[in-house]
């Protein structure tokens, strides 16, 4: 990974905001889960309606695999300006450090919670003695939402690998350039990336099938962790993530916006495809392809939106990304808290559902705000990031959002993408 061959803006505004906007909207998804008839074990609510499984359903399939496609992108553009050693500190404190941290406490109140309201009875001292703790922490089960940060840290590791041991110089990293760029060219315009989808969707169809086929795929890899399907089946959107950030041609292609594209991302989210076991192989198949065809068109649509309308930056997206882990993080213990306090109401489902979801997300805001941003050991345990006197120097909420139009006044200009060189 060579800097000549990373693309060449400061910082990327339109893939930082796309990857906060849905940490955001994770708080929903998880928020109709207490809704959904498909997720019964959610608290003890009985006020179910289908149209929660149809929204998560549908955000699950974009919000998690553009993660993934950001986590690789990025990856490349720190290892661009950072020793390995250096890389893996930094992916340590912004991905593990936060991860144990609410693994064991945010994460423990709400299995503990969980616990309660299946049957158990005690404290939470009765709870971390009882057979079921154990079971949480051997099945993975501790991870809940955190599997996403689980799977990016082999990621993480195999590109730091890749790059300690290949040679800067090596033939094969100029090749994969080469090959990178012509994938570009290749994939440029409407109806070459229309058969770019085809082939995406295609690639992660194989992958799936040679995962199924892995004798103990779907077994954990160690006790605590991931099956080996679940730990590839989001490798493709992290390949991807990496050659975009390794070819400015291909990003450009990626990025580049597509009249139909819309209407292809709602047609996706509409009909939402999904393989069932009563399919049969040959129809699961079919039905495989055309989840991950859509899989690819929502994640893309995404990427192309964010880049059209929101790459200029500004104090608003600032914000929203320096606030988007901390969202990520906390909101699933409140909405399982707020979600299991509204069973005692009875709204109508939508009003609960709106509700917890604005519930939760203020209180993760108001966290992020009152403590995230004020105490450097909070910021680190929980955000990974040791900056607390460059955040209490810029604009917080209220700073950002109702003087946004001061802030982005001509004297603080975005820097030019074209000169500009590396990301923060």
């Amino acid at each position: 990974m060579t800097k000549s061959a990373i693309t060449s803006r400061k910082h990327y505004h339109d893939i930082d905001g796309a990857r906060s906007v849905l940490m955001f909207l994770s708080v929903a998804l998880h928020a109709a889960t207490v809704y959904a008839p498909a997720r019964p074990w959610i608290t003890g609510n009985l006020d179910r309606h289908d149209f929660f499984d149809w929204l998560i359903f549908g955000f699950h399939l974009f919000i998690t695999p553009t993660f993934f496609f950001v986590g690789g992108f990025f990856a490349v553009l720190l290892l661009s300006r950072r020793a390995v050693g250096d890389f893996m500190w930094n992916r340590f404190l912004r991905t593990a450090v936060p991860l144990i941290v609410i693994a064991l406490t945010f994460n423990m109140i709400e299995h503990y919670l969980r616990w309660s309201d299946a049957g158990g009875s005690g404290t939470m001292l009765d709870w971390i003695a009882s057979p079921g703790f154990i079971k949480i922490w051997a099945s993975g089960e501790w991870q809940l939402h955190l599997w996403f940060l689980v799977s990016l840290m082999p990621m993480f590791a195999l590109a730091a690998l890749v790059q300690a041991i290949v040679p800067r110089d090596a033939a094969i990293r100029a090749r994969v350039l080469v090959w990178i760029d012509r994938s570009a060219k290749w994939i440029a315009g409407s109806f070459p990336f229309a058969l770019a989808l085809i082939a995406f969707g295609l690639a992660n169809t194989a992958n799936y099938a040679v995962a199924s086929v892995v004798p103990g795929s779907y077994d954990l890899i160690v006790p605590g962790f991931q099956s080996y399907t679940k730990l590839v089946s989001e490798f493709p959107f992290f390949v991807i993530g990496i050659m975009a950030a390794l070819s400015p041609r291909f990003l450009a292609a990626l990025l580049e916006w597509r009249w139909w594209m819309p209407m292809a991302a709602a047609a996706a989210l509409l009909f939402q495809p999904y393989p069932e076991i009563e399919h049969g192989r040959a129809l699961g198949t079919v039905m495989l392809f055309l989840n991950q065809l859509a899989i690819w068109t929502l994640v893309l649509f995404i990427l192309q939106f964010f880049h059209r309308y929101f790459a200029a930056g500004g104090p608003r997206t600032r914000w929203l990304a320096d606030c988007a882990l901390s969202m990520y993080l906390f909101h699933h213990c409140f909405v399982y808290m707020f979600g299991r306090a509204l069973t005692h109401v009875s709204w109508p489902s939508g009003v609960e559902f709106a509700v917890l979801t604005v519930l939760a997300a203020a209180t993760v805001i108001a966290i992020h705000e009152l403590l995230v941003r004020r105490f450097a050991i909070i910021r680190l345990l929980f955000n990974g990031k040791t900056d607390i006197a460059e955040v209490r120097r810029s604009p917080g909420l209220f700073g950002a959002f109702a003087r946004a139009e001061k802030l982005d006044a001509p004297s603080n200009p975005v820097p030019d993408r074209a000169t500009a060189s590396g990301p923060r």
